[in-house]
């Protein structure tokens, strides 16, 4: 009797297996995790990305692999990059398990574009009423490329536009001109001088 028992329970066993009835198993792959420091910056700004904490509960990671939406790459748990012109970057790292398997995360880095760096000159330094003032901002440089605009507020109530340009002034005093210059990515700085109008001629050298 018990061997006919144990019989019948071998053939269910053997049943069981052949319906699908073993016990299934479940792939799990690895989890990304990243930490990336700052996530903001004026370029040029290096970040430090961090993905060493990422795992896999069933294999080892093999491979980490960085993307940072700038066209450039690299490969390790701890890496760093910099970037160079502003703009919104999106960090993506890819990790590997000794097994093929896969996953991704991402993170946003903002990068700001530094202001430009205005300067101008004038000449005669110490000029008379009505006498002729030569301003000139070619001096002024920007990071990010070309100077496209050069505004001039002279102080008087009277402004003007251009690298170079001339004014006068009907009164002796003292005025601040200001200059504010806009770069090819439309970031705007300003400087300003105080220019001394004596009540007669000049008195330049």
């Amino acid at each position: 009797m018990r061997a006919r028992l144990f019989l019948v329970g071998v053939i269910g066993l053997g049943l069981a297996g052949l319906f699908g009835c073993t016990p299934k198993f479940t792939v799990r792959p690895p989890q990304a995790l990243l930490v990336v420091r700052p996530t903001e910056g004026v370029a040029p700004l290096t970040v430090v990305c961090d993905g060493s904490l990422s795992f896999s509960e069933e294999a080892r990671i093999a491979e980490y692999i960085w993307d940072f939406g700038d066209g450039t790459r690299a490969f390790g748990p701890i890496v760093s990059h910099t970037y160079r012109r502003g703009g919104t970057y999106r960090v993506t790292l890819t990790v590997y398990d000794e097994r093929g398997l896969k996953s991704a995360r991402e993170a946003q880095v903002t990068v700001y574009f530094p202001k430009p760096v205005p300067d101008f000159s004038f000449a005669p330094p110490f000029p008379g009423t009505y006498e002729t003032i030569r301003f000139d901002a070619s001096a002024s440089q920007s990071p990010n490329g070309r100077i496209v605009r050069y505004m001039w507020a002279f102080g008087d109530g009277t402004s003007a536009e251009g690298v170079v340009v001339e004014k006068s002034y009907r009164y002796g005093g003292t005025y601040v001109v200001t200059l504010s210059v806009e770069d090819e990515v439309g970031e705007v700085a300003t400087v300003s001088k105080t220019v001394t109008v004596l009540g007669g001629p000049s008195c330049g050298y």
